[in-house]
């Protein structure tokens, strides 16, 4: 690596290098074709889906074994290297790190990821989320986010950045110039934004162009457009005005530009994947991360550059960014003062414990309850378990029901004065091509016919906190930023009057 320069590489290298197919555990067929592409054609690394932790590092170290250039091996580990591979830990949503406030937690917490991954063999995450999510509506960043402040999203974001790279783990900035405002999912379709380049940069970049101060390895460029930036109305991820102009011009950025993945549909409807690639190039993005498929478009991009429709200078730059980042990243030595899986474990109770927010009312008075369950997320598993055992265990008597959308609409809640609470608990959740965070009207209503009863009412939220807008009339309100365990028994503590809440909402409501 460290007599390796541009002059050794051929063009076919190079294209290589710019190039991040994934490589999905889930698929048996996955790893044998990496290796493939890797001796084929020399791709710079990997995003990976799936696999569990030591089957992960055994591919991951006998792909590096194999290549003359040390790869990337990256995944969406926002929530901790669980959030991918199994037998990993996974943390509640970022919000929940937003409503804690605290930059030295979120440090510790990206230092224990970052631990994990590189116990994987993995070297880079697609991490922090620096959007700020100021549309409540939206349904793809929403809890992803630290919340709706750039000042907070800023504070935190960069201690998440510094947490991974002081431990040699390559952090990603995403998603720029900023995917909070939009109204719909660019997995789905592609989101338009409203905002000049004055009100970007007033609120949207703000947490970027920290990144970019902290020395943050590599920013993802989204699918999205932003016409009073760019006119011509196409997405980030392919205009010159945005990457080249107000990435790296105005903001300075010399790190790698990777594009969000060429399987979303914001940018797979447009045309042709090499023809889509080739603009991405052109616009200033180093990495074109995920392809659906990268062997036709390694081939198709060796064609365009011997007519000269890649310029080879602009392959140099590229390249030579990413063997510098490698060089620097992929062959130090960081801190090896690895933590225990003890703490990581105590580090998702402190997140689960600390972020919980009381917005209303206090502890439960009463000793018997129903508990009616809205399940958006439809999951097939019974979701408020960890909840109502914990009640159960506290001596609270309970009936509980779990109500579908469609029986929410025929569904009559307890008309008459009662001794027994209420208990609704609703959880949502933020998915790829789900398309929303929202409420069915059927559970609204059922929820507004609740807050006109008179007995005890409490609502409490695991997910998306906008969903508790319009039931200001609930005795208790209470928002979790997540289902897992730890987030619902703390819920049940606080409402048990045995936690105090510490979570202040990091967004408005």
């Amino acid at each position: 690596m460290d007599n390796l320069g541009l002059k050794e590489l051929t063009i076919s290298q190079k294209i290589g290098q710019i190039v991040m197919p994934r490589l999905n555990f889930n698929n048996p067929d996955s790893p044998p074709y990496a290796k493939e592409i890797i001796q084929k054609f020399h791709v710079g690394g990997f995003i990976i889906f799936g696999g569990e932790r030591k089957q992960v590092k055994r591919v991951t170290e006998e792909l590096q074994a194999i290549s003359p250039i040390p790869l990337l091996f990256g995944c969406d580990a926002e929530r901790g290297a669980g959030q991918i591979i199994s037998g990993a830990t996974r943390f509640p949503f970022t919000m929940s790190l937003g409503a804690i406030g605290d930059e030295e937690l979120v440090y510790r917490q990206a230092g224990f990821i970052s631990e994990e991954l590189k116990e994987c063999g993995l070297n880079l995450v697609f991490a922090p989320v620096m959007d700020v999510n100021t549309n409540p509506e939206n349904p793809i960043i929403n809890i992803r986010s630290y919340g709706d402040d750039p000042f907070l999203v800023s504070r935190l974001g960069t201690a998440f950045i510094r947490g991974c790279q002081d431990r040699g783990v390559l952090a990603c900035a995403k998603h720029f110039p900023g995917h909070g405002a939009v109204a719909v999912d660019s997995h789905i379709t592609l989101p338009q934004l409203a905002q000049s380049r004055e009100n970007l940069c007033m609120c949207d970049i703000i947490p970027f162009k920290k990144a970019i101060e902290n020395n943050v390895a590599s920013i993802m460029v989204a699918h999205i457009a932003v016409p009073k930036v760019d006119h011509t109305g196409i997405p980030a991820t392919i205009s010159r005005e945005i990457v080249q102009g107000l990435l790296i011009n105005d903001l300075g950025f010399k790190g790698l530009v990777i594009t969000d993945s060429f399987v979303m549909d914001a940018l797979s409807n447009l045309g042709k994947e090499e023809n889509i690639a080739r603009l991405s190039v052109l616009s200033g993005c180093d990495i074109i991360l995920d392809p659906r498929r990268p062997v036709e478009l390694i081939e198709k991009f060796n064609q365009m550059a011997k007519v000269g429709e890649i310029p080879e200078s602009l392959l140099d730059s590229s390249v030579e960014k990413i063997i510098a980042t490698k060089r620097k990243w992929l062959c130090t030595n960081a801190d090896e003062n690895p933590f225990s899986r003890t703490y990581g474990r105590n580090l998702l109770i402190e997140i689960a414990r600390r972020s919980a927010c009381l917005l209303k009312g206090g502890s439960l008075r009463s000793k018997r309850a129903t508990v009616y369950v809205l399940d958006v997320t439809q999951s097939e598993e019974d979701v408020s378990e960890p909840f109502v055992n914990h009640l159960s265990e506290s001596g609270i008597g309970f009936e509980k029901k779990s109500l579908t959308p469609q029986a929410a609409e025929i569904f009559l809640p307890q008309s008459k004065t009662s001794d027994k609470a209420i208990i609704c608990l609703v959880y949502t959740s933020v998915a790829a091509w789900k398309g929303h965070t929202k409420l069915p009207e059927s559970f609204r209503e059922l929820l507004r016919r609740i807050s006109s009863l008179r007995c005890e009412r409490i609502l409490i939220s695991f997910g998306s906190p906008y969903v508790v807008r319009g039931f200001e009339n609930f005795d208790t309100i209470l928002c979790a930023f997540d289902r897992l365990d730890d987030c619902q028994r703390a819920v049940a503590d606080i409402l048990l009057g045995r936690l105090e809440a510490q979570g202040k909402l990091p967004v408005k409501l």
